[in-house]
């Protein structure tokens, strides 16, 4: 594995964590640590990383209503 797909595996279990966190510190944290490793990856050669790292900072909404 290339120090690139290192970095890039590193970003996505951090990405995974912080989605799974309630707490919003720690997931501001470990989403901070994710884009870190994310940079560093871009860092290498100079390209964007995939487009797995474009998502929005919430998850799926539910379409049900509150009633």
């Amino acid at each position: 594995m290339s120090r690139k797909d290192e970095l890039l595996q590193m970003a996505r279990l951090l990405r995974s964590q912080a989605d799974a966190m309630s707490g919003r510190d720690a997931k501001q944290s470990f989403r901070k640590m994710a884009d870190y490793y994310k940079h560093e990856a871009e860092k290498l050669n100079g390209r964007p990383a995939p487009e797995i790292f474009m998502r929005s900072n919430h998850g799926p909404r539910s379409t049900k209503s509150a009633a």
